[in-house]
This record gives structure tokens, sequence and C-alpha cells, in this order.
């Protein structure tokens, strides 16, 4: 019970997923600001380099990546497939059905899931690949000589072209999170409501019984 006399119902298993839900994207927002920046969250004892940014901004562009995996592998995938396999089970109730509409085919939710994650372990092949070859073609940085024969070093256009592309992948995926209201758009729905609404009629009963 609250301050003003409300009874709050506390569910446990709710608390702990939205904590790791906004824990994910917290992490992926801070990711996207040292991918833009090359500035970390929190300031260095001193001013950074060019070359350092730079660095650091192939950093986080290495864990934007890792950030929108696991908002798929620990947050997205197990509920969506959940709601996505009771809709085809739904549509399709017989085993001559399913065979000949097998899930793994379906054009769901689920699968445009996994299609992301494929795309995500695509672009972490792509630096592993970039890292291990002599050519400059898929390089994400590139190391120059200036005139007093310092290194500078720049990202490539490979860099810029997977960032805009991880925007995207994002973009969906954040969508798919709203769709299956893993998170919430900030607007309670209808139904939301009166869900509560039963909650604490159930819990006023309890109180006052």
């Amino acid at each position: 019970m609250d301050a003003t006399g409300n009874v709050n119902v506390y569910n446990p298993d709710k608390q702990i997923s939205e904590q790791v839900t906004l824990k994910t994207i917290v992490m992926h927002d801070s990711a996207m600001k040292l991918a833009r920046s090359g500035l970390p969250d929190i300031p260095m004892e001193k001013p950074l380099t060019y070359n350092e940014r730079i660095n650091l901004r192939f950093k986080g562009l290495r864990e934007v990546i890792a950030s929108q995996q696991s908002m798929i592998t620990n947050i997205a995938r197990p509920i969506i497939k959940i709601n996505c396999m009771r809709k085809w089970e739904k549509m399709y109730k017989e085993d001559e059905e399913k065979a000949t509409n097998p899930f793994d085919k379906e054009d769901n939710d689920y699968n445009e899931l996994l299609g992301i994650l494929s795309f995500l372990d695509e672009c972490e092949q792509r630096i592993i690949r970039a890292k291990q070859t002599k050519k400059i073609e898929d390089d994400f940085i590139w190391e120059k000589t200036d005139h007093n024969g310092d290194t500078i070093l720049e990202l490539t256009d490979n860099f810029f072209a997977m960032f805009k592309e991880l925007e995207e992948s994002f973009e969906a995926i954040y969508g798919l999170l709203l769709s299956h209201r893993i998170v919430s758009s900030g607007a309670m729905e209808d139904e939301d409501v009166t869900e509560r609404q039963k909650e604490e009629e159930a819990m006023r009963r309890i109180v006052e019984a």
C-alpha cells in the first residue's frame, strides 16, 4: 500500500523482465553514442586524441551489434516465438495442415526476428574477416601517414554503411518489441487499464475481507 492508500500489485517476474529489457536498451543507446562520437559515457581523465576517438567509434560499432544480438536472444526471441507459435497452432489445427505449412517457413514475426539475428551474425563475421585479410577493401579503419610521418586513422565507407544498417535493424527489432508488448510505447491500452482495475478490485476485496 502506498502513501495515498492505494494497494500496489507486485509482479516479481514482470519487474525482473523490465529491468533486463531496460538494461539492454540502455546498453544499446550507449553503444550507438560511442559509435557516433567516439566519446564514452564516463569522461576520460585526459582529452582523447583523434585516433583514440576513431578506435572508440569502431568499438562502439561492435558493441551495437552485441547489444542487438542480446535484445533478440535474451529478451525478444522466447516471447515472440511463443506468441507466433500460438497463432500458427490456431491457424493450422490438423497435423496435415501443419506439415503443409511448417512453422519455420511461415511469414511471421519470429522468423523475421531470426532473419535480423542472421544479419547481425553476418555483421560480426564481416568485422572478423576484415581483421584477418590483408585486403583494404573490407576494412573499417584505414591507416594513413601525414606529412610529419605520424599515423592517422580514418573510418571507411564500410563503417558508415554498417552503422546505417544497424540503425535500421534496431528499428525493426524495437518495432517487434512494441508489437509484442515487450516494451511500452508510453500509451496504456484499454485492456491494460481493464486488467489493472481487475487486480486492484481483487486486492481491495482481500484487504476489506
